[in-house]
């Protein structure tokens, strides 16, 4: 057991030592975005990181090495090509390393972060597609049934408006005379009407 805390110590000491070159390496790949000996530099650095990790049973360590490296033969060996994008998830790979590493030295696990989200992402770039396109496709879907459950709640609001206005109406009567009494008033009229004046000869 001892044994295995030395291999451990020297593990944490070794790695922060290269995750630091890793950092260096990725800001000037960056710049030389072609350089194979940055490339082969950061594989190696992830590789050895890996295959400890691995050793170690530290399976999340692993799984992200792992993910990093992967994309980063396909750089190394010309199959891709070095975008802002794949930079940017590239370091953020090294910051998950870094994080779980001090959990390691601190807590002596990996913690309750599995970063899956960041390994999906690595796999996405590695196919040779892009994480933030993918993202953006689904975003219109999601705007377009936000749109119609807005539609639909305002028509319901709308007609539960007009419900309640005709309910809370007053009333209105309209008294309608008789038939009877409407002819006798006529009838009046008619006799209290002047006769006509005899045409002048």
């Amino acid at each position: 057991m001892e044994g295995m805390e030395e291999i451990v110590q020297e593990f944490l000491i070794e790695s922060h030592e290269n995750l630091d070159q890793l950092d260096q390496d990725l800001l000037a790949l960056e710049r030389d975005p072609g350089s194979r000996e940055l490339l082969s530099s950061i594989f190696r650095t992830l590789h050895t990181i890996k295959g400890t990790s691995g050793f170690l049973a530290l399976h999340t360590l692993e799984s992200v090495a792992h993910a990093g490296e992967s994309l980063l033969s396909k750089l190394r060996d010309g199959e891709m090509a070095l975008t802002n994008e794949i930079a940017t998830t590239l370091l953020e790979m090294v910051d998950a390393v870094r994080a779980l590493l001090g959990h390691i030295e601190n807590d002596g696990n990996e913690g309750t972060e599995t970063y899956t989200d960041l390994v999906s992402r690595l796999h996405i770039l590695l196919e040779g597609r892009s994480p933030a396109a993918e993202a953006a496709g689904t975003a219109p879907a999601a705007t377009v049934a936000e749109a119609q459950a807005e539609v639909v709640e305002t028509v319901v609001e709308a007609v539960e408006q007009a419900e309640q206005a005709t309910e809370s109406a007053p009333s209105v009567t309209v008294e309608v005379p008789a038939a009877s009494h409407v002819q006798v008033v006529v009838a009046d009229a008619q006799n209290a009407a002047p006769a006509p004046a005899a045409p002048t000869p």
